[in-house]
């Protein structure tokens, strides 16, 4: 089970991660209306210090293709993923970044939910089954519909699906068991405050996660 976590601001909790076995590493930039916004520049910081064989992940909410061209030329991430998105903007990425693989977040209310599964699996390299949230941003400690997220995952298999919402130490292993992700992400499950992660909290999530088979 790979695990991706994510919301990181700090240098210290970029190092528990990475120390922890963490498979990717989120940096939230270019979304004002979340509280683990980071400016360019100090996203930048952050991911000079993630290793090769770690993936360097830029988070946004913006639809702008000028603020998403600033993300990729100044930050270069190995992954983008996008809380919103036009097929404009996706075909746009995919023309001028071809190296960067797409992640695109689906938010999961109810069984409309699927409606437009194909479309996100075709468009992209994973899909983020996330719970919704006002700002678009996830991050809300809610858990979803754990069986939708599973017809999800049955409708766009093999076609990767990312696990995300409310996912903690407690119930990573429930989650993976019931929707047989490819991966799971975790932002405010492993915080002790907004932004700030736990140490225990990152590695037992990421220990109980590798030890989950379905």
């Amino acid at each position: 089970m790979r695990v991706k976590i994510c919301g990181l601001m700090r240098l210290a909790d970029v190092r528990t991660a990475l120390d922890g076995g963490a498979d990717a590493l989120g940096f939230v930039v270019s979304s004002p209306s979340s509280p683990r916004n980071l400016s360019l520049n100090a996203a930048h910081r952050l991911m000079k210090n993630v290793p090769v064989f770690a993936t360097k992940v830029a988070v946004t909410s913006t639809d702008d293709p000028r603020g998403v061209a600033k993300i990729c030329s100044k930050l270069n991430p190995d992954a983008l993923q996008l809380h919103r998105y036009r097929q404009q903007l996706v075909q746009l990425i995919r023309r001028k970044h071809p190296e960067t693989k797409l992640i695109l977040a689906r938010a999961i209310s109810d069984r409309s939910s699927l409606g437009l599964a194909s479309w996100t699996s075709r468009q992209s390299d994973a899909v983020l089954a996330d719970s919704p949230s006002l700002n678009g941003m996830g991050g809300t400690g809610r858990t979803h519909d754990w069986y939708i997220t599973a017809a999800l995952r049955d409708r766009i298999y093999p076609h990767p699906l990312i696990l995300a919402g409310g996912l903690t130490p407690n119930n990573v292993q429930q989650a993976i068991r019931k929707v047989r992700p490819f991966a799971v992400d975790v932002s405010s499950g492993v915080e002790k405050a907004i932004g700030v992660k736990d140490r225990n909290k990152i590695c037992t999530f990421i220990k109980r996660a590798k030890e989950t088979f379905y």
